[in-house]
């Protein structure tokens, strides 16, 4: 039987969606969403089996329930799929407004390779000024002529919509907080790309590994076409929203190399590569409330990234 939890139907609804070992990326967003306020339930899609740190989870209906804490229990939705998940987004952004919680303000999703690390708070008050979302690290700005436009507006055209917004930036699609009003641009997304998926040659896997001269190379230039087609009011942080900058205050998108679960950290350093910033918060949230790892691998962890820290600095300072 699955214990109630405190209504959280007014707030907004996080979820994250993966597959293999990024089990440990969406276990980490759990607990870094609990401790820095969050309160109610979490989705969570994956491909099976059920995540390691989930075998106390209960079956109801046709989903599994981990309680996690007395105001806090994880909702773990199977979503296997025949393509690479990334193009699955908005599909189970969907799901969790319209299925999973229905009486929710909204949802954000957040790719299972983030930990944040802000106030629940801003976030509630954030998602209150509309789309919320953050600029990518390579291509922050794209200007309104740039080609790669030119190719979004016509696969908009094609699948019947008409681009309304001359806009100039370019959103990650690894944050994506979604008032409920304000869910038809994700179903925008969600049809471009069904469209694109269907209208085009090349394999759908194939589709991230595209040439970047190309104007699609993943479900994140299909939510930035799918932008042009609203005018549904935006709330964009800058470089600092996932820490691609410095003075980020909300959150930390693991895009470079290996994931932090991954890394050998001392060896990395001594190659040039000190440990990132997204680096630093997964390894503070690793252990509580889910334990992922046993302590003693935390603790070699997190030792590993002070002397790799070390090393990085050592290595600024002599180049």
């Amino acid at each position: 039987m699955v214990r109630p939890i405190p209504d959280v139907s007014t707030g907004f609804i996080p979820c994250t969606l993966y597959s293999g070992h990024y089990h440990l990326g969406a276990g980490c967003l759990a607990n870094s969403l609990y401790r820095n306020g969050f309160r109610g339930t979490m989705c969570v899609g994956y491909v099976p089996p059920l995540p390691p740190w989930a075998s106390g989870a209960v079956r109801d209906g046709g989903n599994h329930f981990l309680h996690v804490r007395d105001d806090f229990q994880v909702q773990l939705i199977e979503w296997p799929t025949g393509r690479n998940l990334s193009l699955d987004k908005p599909r189970f952004l969907l799901h969790v407004l319209n299925e999973a919680a229905p009486d929710a303000g909204g949802a954000v999703f957040f790719d299972a390779d983030i930990t944040v690390h802000g106030s629940w708070n801003f976030f509630e008050r954030w998602f209150k000024e509309g789309l919320a979302l953050c600029l990518d690290a390579c291509y922050p700005l794209v200007p309104s002529g740039h080609p790669w436009r030119a190719g979004w507006r016509r696969l908009a055209n094609e699948a019947g919509y008409d681009p309304i917004r001359s806009s100039e930036y370019y959103v990650n699609s690894g944050f994506v907080g979604v008032p409920r009003s304000l869910q038809g641009t994700i179903e925008v997304w969600a049809a471009l790309i069904n469209h694109f998926v269907q209208t085009r040659s090349m394999m759908v896997d194939a589709v991230k590994f595209a040439a970047r001269e190309d104007a699609f190379v993943g479900d994140q230039d299909m939510l930035n076409a799918a932008l042009m087609t609203t005018d549904d009011p935006l709330s964009i942080l800058g470089l600092e929203g996932m820490d691609f900058a410095a003075a980020g205050y909300t959150m930390s998108h693991a895009v470079e190399g290996n994931k932090p679960w991954k890394k050998r950290f001392v060896r990395d350093a001594l190659s040039g590569r000190p440990p990132s910033t997204a680096d630093k918060h997964f390894w503070n949230y690793a252990d509580h409330p889910l334990r992922l790892f046993g302590p003693a691998q935390v603790r070699l962890q997190r030792s590993s990234l002070k002397l790799a820290s070390a090393v990085g600095r050592f290595y600024r300072t002599s180049s």
